[in-house]
């Protein structure tokens, strides 16, 4: 299993990335390549590695 965080920016549109162990906030906006102020909600879902 892997976490994945889902931005929703201000703007209507989505960023996805996956989540390393060990990350903060900012690493997070770092590699989804977007500042604090671009978000209007964030979520965490756990995804299972099974297809």
């Amino acid at each position: 299993m892997y976490q994945v965080g889902i931005f929703t920016l201000s703007d209507g549109t989505k960023r996805k990335i996956r989540i390393e162990e060990g990350m903060t906030l900012q690493d997070e906006l770092e590699k989804a390549e977007i500042t604090e102020s671009d978000i209007f909600q964030m979520q965490l879902v756990i995804q299972d590695n099974k297809i």
